[in-house]
């Protein structure tokens, strides 16, 4: 393919055969290839904050929340509607509200959540929550083998407080050890392991022994107790207030009379008082607290869940309450159809809203959190505000430096004119240089960009341990979770693609303009003029 004349003068020029490396031209791709780079990545990583807010945010709080406009016990019914829509996936009826917590000494004002999982499945993920937030002991010569707790253990009796109250209080819920070496079996390879363990084991040393065929022994001298028990399905369970462990698949039977040994170490338990008791114990009547009993210590990702909360069952909310019959909303959870897009979620909202408009309000998560992700918009703003004149510093640059060229090679512009070249032909090899630079600049800081995004968690982990400590490293993951952070690449995200898109054009349009004012001037350049230069 014939290659036109000012293209390949332009590329000679910027790459002269005789050279290696030309340091102009280099210095002028890596310039364009940083400021692309930088721009990508900072607007990339503010998308990844935004989806993974996003997520928090449903997760915490459902896709949508239906309010009561008005003090209603006709909330089962709406329930049910609800249920029956094909595009509705869950619904979670909650109460809400601070409630009084102590410990001894120790008191918090949590905000407290009643759920009524009564109706199937939640819609906020409590089992996550609550393996986000296991605490693990350290110990000598055992090891910790806690099962998590899952959303099943939430009982009338039984509570799951956040990270800050379990610490304010001094409280944790259960936990259970497997003492020394296992004699004849392993739990984590072949044997057993503990699957639940309810918040009402109480303290004690126990001891499974497996006694031939189906047939174990779970004993514990120090509570006087001692059972032969078979599994069922893969369950060994001895029965309330014992620990449950489950056969390991596949199951290989280990020598007859082997042992484990394990120390269990019972649930915390607080009191709980509700202003409604307060009231009561004002005006001189007898209102002993709630005693429940700690189940598991949850952590939701999103940081404006409140920090000080608390998670119950419905009953034990209205119970301390006194609010029997009445709800203070539902979190909904639709299907991916609705959800997956925002005008697709705020219309079906507003057409369940239609003919309930009088009683109830449907608020997407995007509209009630729409302060902060306005917030997040302006930053990406102002982050590009900020790096767009890095491209135009290394445009200004570009055009300095081709100015030069065209002062240094007057005789050789006068030469090309004098042999017929067309001025306008002429001035084009200065302006196809800067679309050169700005080309090759643009890929090689979108390769940049793919490397640093491939190599975020190892870059960022360097970073903010130099300058935090290890010890900073999980203050700021609570903000700035880099390792749960997602940042697609352009071939798996359209969003992605045009960012990448938009600022490679970008780069290239500006490096494009850079060399316009050179190729102005050496387009009015007389050849005389120019052939008689020194």
């Amino acid at each position: 393919m014939k290659i036109p004349w000012p293209l390949f003068l332009a590329w000679k020029q910027l790459f002269p055969s005789q050279k290696k490396v030309s340091f102009f031209s280099l210095l002028a791709v890596v310039g364009v290839a940083l400021g692309v780079n930088v721009m990508i990545v900072v607007v990339a990583f503010m998308k990844g904050f935004q989806h993974k807010f996003r997520e928090d945010i449903i997760d915490a709080q459902g896709h949508a929340r239906a309010i009561p406009l008005s003090r209603t016990k006709e909330w089962g019914i709406l329930q049910q509607e609800l249920l029956k829509k094909s595009e509705v996936l869950a619904v979670s009826p909650y109460l809400q509200g601070p409630l009084l917590v102590q410990k001894k000494d120790y008191h918090s004002v949590p905000l407290s959540i009643g759920l009524d999982l009564s109706a199937g499945d939640s819609v906020l993920p409590l089992d996550e929550f609550l393996q986000n937030g296991q605490m693990r002991m350290e110990t000598h010569n055992a090891i910790d083998v806690t099962p998590v707790p899952d959303s099943s253990s939430l009982q009338d009796d039984v509570v799951f407080v956040s990270q800050y109250v379990a610490n304010r209080l001094g409280v944790r819920p259960g936990a259970i050890l497997r003492m020394g070496e296992s004699k004849g079996m392993r739990d984590d390879t072949l044997g057993v392991r503990v699957a639940t363990l309810g918040s009402e084991v109480p303290s004690a040393e126990w001891e499974l022994e497996y006694l031939g065929g189906e047939e174990w022994s779970l004993s514990s001298f120090g509570l006087g107790f001692q059972t032969k028990i078979k599994p069922v399905g893969d369950l060994l369970d001895g029965g309330p207030g014992t620990p449950t462990f489950a056969l390991l698949s596949p199951f290989s039977p280990p020598e007859i009379g082997a042992k484990s040994t394990y120390q269990t170490f019972r649930a915390s338990t607080v009191e709980v008082f509700s202003p409604a008791m307060i009231d009561r114990a004002q005006a001189n009547e007898m209102v002993p607290p709630k005693e429940v009993r700690v189940g598991g210590i949850f952590e939701v990702p999103w940081q404006g869940f409140h920090a000080e909360a608390m998670i119950g069952s419905f009953r034990l909310l209205e119970d301390v309450r006194s609010s029997t019959g009445l709800c203070d909303g539902m979190f909904l959870k639709f299907s991916p159809e609705i959800s997956g897009n925002e005008e697709s979620l705020h219309a079906f909202c507003e057409e369940l809203e239609l003919s309930r408009s009088v009683d109830w309000a449907f608020v997407p998560w995007f509209v009630e959190n729409a302060w902060f992700f306005d917030l997040l918009k302006f930053e990406e703003y102002l982050m590009i505000l900020i790096m767009v004149p890095i491209g135009l510093v290394a445009a200004f640059a570009i055009a300095i430096a081709l100015m030069t060229t065209v002062l240094r090679k007057i005789r050789e512009i006068g030469l090309l004119v004098a042999m017929g070249g067309a001025r306008g032909m002429v001035g084009s090899i200065f302006c196809l240089q800067g679309f050169l630079i700005g080309l090759l600049g643009a890929v090689l800081g979108c390769g940049l960009a793919l490397l640093f995004i491939c190599f975020r968690d190892e870059i960022m982990s360097f970073i903010v341990v130099r300058i935090a400590g290890d010890e900073g490293k999980t203050g700021v993951a609570q903000f700035y979770d880099f390792y749960s952070l997602s940042v697609p690449y352009p071939w798996e995200s359209p969003e992605s693609a045009s960012t990448f898109l938009t600022f490679g054009v970008f780069a290239v349009l500006v490096s494009t303009l850079a060399g316009l004012i050179p190729a102005w001037r050496a387009s009015r350049m007389n050849p005389a003029d120019a052939l008689r230069n020194e």
